[in-house]
């Protein structure tokens, strides 16, 4: 009786060594963990807050989650897949000449088409057509980061504006409050009548309600403003320092510009634009891929068998090469053909819109700048100071006598309208200078 032979020691090596030594393992670069919420100082600047919304932004954390997952896709593009080691152990029976009742060994290495994937092309597009998708990501990355930019500024300039409301509606009602003060004990003394002091307590209660208004819209521009930083769970105290804004001047970086020159410069500029043309070009290299992948994407095989042992073989040691090519007969990728070609089309179509989106965006804010610096500046130059002239002398002459209780109320009610307008304009104007910044991609202030 022929005794069962153990396998050769170089192939039962060989295949000890691939299965008990791990592949090596390249962990991806993980995204930023989900920002802490920040800590305000009791005054902020437009720096400090610039600075902590990109440190410390839900939005741009999101967007950075997006980057690495599309950086994640790049490199399973670029993957080449994993060679196969098979191992086997068999018996044979029923075999007229005898010598079959020794083991069969058998081994197969297969390379899983990693060989076509690279001689084919279809690696080469994988990967291009993956980074285009990282390309897109990062772009998009950076246009969250030019609307969440552009939310602050406005946000924050409209604190600075409603504080700024709100101390002078407090001067103003400070001030009623006096006069209605001294027009009470003139009403005990008999120089004056009730239906005087009556119509200065109105202007009081209404410019009372005035405060009550502007210390509302105070805390909703803080809350908004909080929320854009990342602030949470509990609200947080603090106040907007912003000086630059104090008046309509024109930032530098806007001087002698025009608005066809920005127009150009948001062709240049703008990332969403680069996003959506990566798209296109995306979609495009999806289209050759699909298209690449007709080629048979063959597989390479090596197998070796034996049964028996030096001497003794009942079947002697078989190498085999073996090569499995799928042939297209039946389908040729026309669905992922025409769906990346759909793909592109609609990349293509979206960035013709987003141009036309472009040069309307940037008129509009052009035209919102144009406007509301003209009415701030109408305001600072005369007629703040007409106006407020206008009624000290009238509260002047009605202290005198020589002014009716109408003509004081008029002037002061005159006044108060003008400034709370300015002050609309002012907002309004700087509102829009950072709309003009969103709508061509850059930064004009700070």
């Amino acid at each position: 009786m022929v005794r069962p032979c153990p396998p050769r020691p170089g192939l039962a090596l060989a295949a000890m060594l691939l299965v008990a030594t791990p592949a090596a393992v390249v962990s991806a670069d993980a995204p930023p963990p989900v920002p802490a919420p920040p800590d305000i100082p009791a005054k902020i600047r437009l720096e400090d807050a610039l600075r902590i919304q990109s440190e410390r932004s839900l939005a741009l954390a999101s967007a950075d989650a997006t980057v690495a997952s599309a950086a994640a896709q790049a490199r399973i593009a670029g993957a080449l897949p994993n060679p196969t080691l098979g191992f086997g152990v068999g018996k044979s029976w029923d075999c007229p000449g005898g010598g079959c009742e020794n083991p069969v060994w058998s081994g197969s290495l297969g390379d899983q088409g990693a060989l076509a994937f690279v001689v084919t092309g279809v690696r080469g597009l994988a990967v291009d057509t993956a980074e285009q998708g990282l390309k897109a990501a990062t772009a998009s990355r950076s246009d969250v980061l030019r609307n969440q930019t552009s939310l602050l500024k406005q946000q924050f300039v409209n604190m600075v504006i409603a504080a700024r409301a709100l101390q002078f509606t407090r001067e103003e009602a400070s001030l009623a409050e006096e006069t209605v003060a001294l027009a009470r004990k003139r009403l005990q003394a008999g120089a004056m009548s009730e239906a005087d002091v009556a119509r200065l307590e109105v202007l009081q209660l209404q410019l009372e309600q005035a405060v009550d208004r502007a210390a509302q819209a105070t805390r909703q521009a803080r809350a908004a403003l909080a929320q854009t930083l990342g602030v949470r769970p509990a609200p947080v105290e603090f106040e907007a320092d912003g000086p630059e804004f104090s008046s309509a001047l024109l930032p530098p970086r806007l001087s002698g510009a025009t608005q066809a020159s920005l127009t150009e410069e948001a062709r240049r500029s703008r990332p969403d634009l680069d996003a959506v043309r990566a798209q296109v070009e995306q979609g495009r290299l999806s289209a050759s891929l699909a298209r690449r992948q007709l080629v048979p994407q063959f597989a390479l095989q090596l197998s070796y068998t034996q049964q028996g042992s030096p001497g003794n073989y009942f079947t002697p040691p078989t190498g085999t090469v073996g090569l499995s090519v799928p042939l297209p007969v039946l389908y040729q990728q026309q669905g992922q053909v025409g769906q990346a070609e759909a793909a592109t089309r609609l990349a293509e179509v979206a960035l013709a819109k987003l141009e036309a989106q472009i040069t309307a965006e940037v008129a509009i804010a052009w035209s919102a700048m144009v406007a509301a610096r003209s009415a701030a500046q109408r305001g600072e130059q005369r007629l703040l100071e007409r106006s407020r002239t206008a009624r000290d002398l009238v509260r002047l002459q009605y202290t005198k006598g020589a002014a009716s209780l109408l003509e004081h109320l008029d002037a002061q009610r005159v006044h108060i309208n003008n400034q709370i307008d300015y002050l609309f304009s002012l907002a309004a104007y700087w509102t829009a200078v950072f709309q003009l910044e969103q709508a061509v991609g850059t930064t004009f202030l700070p």
